[in-house]
């Protein structure tokens, strides 16, 4: 057993917060409200597009389930832009509209699947239901929409038992229509307006004032410290909430020098970012350059600050797993609490190249944290995400990185208390760039 320093009490300090932050994000939509708090109490103001703006700003700009947030350094347009991209949403099982359905005395919800869960990880554990609600407004087109949680478990999707399925332990096919409708109680009747009536009471409202829903379903067990030293965290969602909150905290405590500090938390990562809350839309481009036109500068001051930008796109990393070794690469090998990794791949699936990933690496040895790099083996296809969809629409420089974790799109993941604490100094180092 090792003693404890006081770098160990910071780090587990942060680690707390962070699994604090997961606690109260269930969905994408909380997250975006939960980073904006976050930000508000270090200064961030709402951004207005029509006031001018000056060095020492501190904006952000909510977009639903979108969060962005700059600082202004000085003489920003001699500068340019430090971004850092993230999402916060992750895989999980969405419930489909006019969803309950009646089965053996018992009441289901029907869902649907959002992204690339490991869906045999939802099987027997206690759900809830988490997201937003849409009720009439003074206006066809400007409906009041509200945030809701639903925190206590409601639901179970329940196994079958061995003794009927003998073949289980040999591998069962999740068949989603069938086997992902949770159960939410006992019955002999369908009721009418349930999920209705149950969102009524939560939010003080008439059940006809209810016109529509996006729920997920989500784990009630909260993030926790596992191992001999608490040197784990095991939580949901630690894709990508792990990496959004990091950006943002970083951001809060970073003193931006010169340029502007930018960071961009986008929704639907994990369904291919193609929506208006996406990082496939121009959203961040155009929020960009309204930037620019509020210090004053023109197009022109717009292009030339692209071209002095760098964009660190932060999504979760593959650690090695210890049970299955063998789907890592040779080589490159990233271990839990080894530090950031940089993530390659030859199908420009990651942004990464050779001089950004020597800048990233520059950071970490600036900052005094280890370095990891992430390849997939050559005759595995690996994943993406949102740094090669925003450069498309963003011609600067970039780079892939994350923390090493397990189980990645498992209802619970695992990563390293020393890692988040790490991935917190460099991004700081980086927004305080000269």
């Amino acid at each position: 057993m090792k003693d404890t320093t006081q770098s160990d009490l910071s780090s587990r300090r942060q680690a707390e917060e962070l699994l604090a932050f997961i606690r109260l994000s269930p969905t994408a939509w909380q997250a975006a409200q939960q980073l904006a708090g976050l930000l508000s109490q270090s200064g961030f103001r709402p951004y207005d597009s029509q006031k001018p703006l000056q060095s020492g700003d501190r904006c952000l700009v909510c977009h639903g389930s979108a969060l962005f947030a700059f600082s202004v350094g000085q003489n920003p347009l001699d500068g340019g832009f430090r971004l850092v991209g993230a999402h916060n949403d992750s895989p999980g099982l969405l419930v489909k509209p006019n969803s309950v359905v009646l089965s053996e005395g018992c009441l289901k919800l029907s869902t649907e699947v959002y992204g690339g869960p490991l869906m045999h990880t939802w099987f027997d554990r206690p759900l809830a239901l988490a997201g937003r609600v849409v009720l009439a407004g003074s206006r066809p087109l400007k409906p009041e929409t509200r945030l809701v949680s639903l925190e206590r478990p409601l639901l179970i999707i329940p196994n079958v038992a061995i003794h009927m399925n003998r073949t289980a332990n040999d591998g069962t096919k999740v068949e989603p229509q069938k086997m992902l409708l949770p159960v939410i109680g006992l019955a002999d009747n369908r009721p009418d307006k349930l999920l209705e009536r149950l969102l009524a009471e939560a939010l003080d409202v008439a059940p006809e004032a209810i016109l529509d829903y996006d729920l997920f379903l989500h784990d009630t067990a909260p993030g926790t410290f596992l191992g001999l030293e608490d040197e784990l965290i095991a939580a949901p969602r630690l894709d990508n909430l792990g990496l959004a909150y990091a950006a943002a905290s970083a951001l809060a405590g970073a003193d931006t020098k010169s340029g502007v500090s930018v960071v961009a938390c986008f929704d639907h990562e994990e369904v291919g970012s193609q929506t208006r809350q996406g990082a496939q839309s121009l959203f961040l481009r155009d929020l960009l350059e309204k930037i620019v036109l509020s210090l004053g500068g023109s197009r022109r001051d717009f292009f030339g600050m692209l071209e002095r930008s760098f964009l660190v796109s932060a999504d979760q990393a593959h650690a090695v797993h210890p049970n299955f070794s063998e789907f890592a690469d040779a080589t490159n090998r990233p271990h839990i609490n080894g530090g950031p990794v940089i993530k390659r791949a030859a199908n420009r699936s990651y942004t990464s190249d050779a001089a950004t990933a020597a800048a990233f690496q520059a950071l970490c040895s600036q900052a005094g944290v280890p370095c990891q790099t992430f390849v997939n083996r050559s005759d595995l296809r690996g994943g993406s995400t949102v740094g090669p969809v925003l450069t498309e629409h963003l011609p600067i420089p970039s780079v892939d990185v994350g923390n090493p974790i397990w189980a990645m799109h498992s209802i619970c993941e695992t990563g390293g208390v020393a890692d988040h604490a790490a991935m917190l100094v460099v991004l700081r180092t980086f927004f305080s760039q000269e």
